[in-house]
């Protein structure tokens, strides 16, 4: 836990490990949210840009896991049929 103060103006600094710890740096923005159960949260700001790349990413993750599951149907097919070849 850390403890923060905030100025006359409303400001607050956001420890240095913290910032270290997800990149952020000076004019990087944050978003603050007043969650009515859980309290305040402070989130990185995502550009369009950087939503786009992380859908990429997940896109891409998604194609790959998908191609993953079709060749281990094949592989178990395959396996079957050779299977049944080698019984007769």
């Amino acid at each position: 836990m850390t403890v923060i103060n905030i100025t006359n103006h409303g400001r607050i600094t956001i420890p240095s490990e913290i910032r270290k710890k997800y990149g952020w740096k000076d004019g990087d923005k944050v978003i603050i949210i007043d969650h009515p159960l859980e309290g305040i949260k402070i989130l990185p700001y995502l550009s369009e840009e950087k939503i786009r790349g992380i859908l990429d990413k997940e896109t891409g993750i998604k194609i790959i896991k998908e191609i993953l599951n079709e060749r281990r149907l094949e592989i178990e097919k395959e396996k079957q049929r050779l299977f049944r070849e080698a019984t007769k």
